[in-house]
């Protein structure tokens, strides 16, 4: 979404202070000196620090959604046969579940987590993952299409799956050290592998 450059430079502002210090630590005179605008600017593009807070935890959401979609793509971008999309499939996965992709997931986590008792927040967020989820889901439109995959799968559902299935990796990342773990990595794909293809393997 096209924004006036002023309000992103808050917008990015708002973020790197929720992701430094939390929630709590957003305060308006600061974004005035760090951005170098004035209160009226930032109640003028997001009403109050409450919607300032609620539009930051919105975009700190879709930017994951977003670095997501340019993993998925650039290597979906390259398949050419059923096994080439049953690799690229692996691939994703071996991306998404690195350590270093840990903090986005609890990021994720804590923005969801933030939307309670904010309904507009929820409404934002809710209709951001709704869009990433169908997303996901026309994309593997195609190789559908080209018979790759099962003929009864129903991509939005799979995709809704999906998408929860690997935010659960929070459950063995959150207030640890992120560090590889090969087990649950390997069930998750033979999970996915088996529901895209109906088969771990195409021999």
């Amino acid at each position: 979404m096209e924004r006036h450059p002023t309000q992103q430079k808050i917008l990015d502002e708002t973020i790197r202070i929720i992701e430094t210090s939390g929630e709590s630590s957003v305060r308006v005179h600061d974004i005035e000196v760090a951005v170098n605008v004035t209160a009226p600017s930032i109640y003028h593009f997001f009403g109050s620090r409450e919607g300032l807070v609620s539009a930051a935890q919105a975009e700190r959401v879709v930017r994951g959604f977003t670095q997501f979609n340019e993993v998925s793509e650039s290597i979906l971008n390259r398949v050419s046969s059923r096994a080439e999309l049953r690799v690229a499939i692996d691939q994703i996965l071996t991306a998404v579940y690195e350590p270093s992709r840990a903090p986005a997931r609890l990021q994720r986590i804590f923005a969801f987590a933030s939307a309670e008792g904010r309904p507009e927040l929820a409404v934002l967020i809710g209709e951001a993952a709704r869009n990433f989820l169908h997303e996901n889901a026309v994309r593997f439109a195609v190789f559908k299409e080209k018979g790759w995959i099962r003929p009864d799968l129903d991509l939005e559902a799979f995709s809704q799956w999906l998408g929860g299935q690997i935010l659960g990796r929070v459950y063995i990342e959150l207030g640890c050290e992120p560090t590889p773990n090969p087990s649950w990595d390997a069930i998750s794909k033979e999970a996915v592998a088996f529901i895209v293809f109906g088969s771990l393997t195409d021999d």
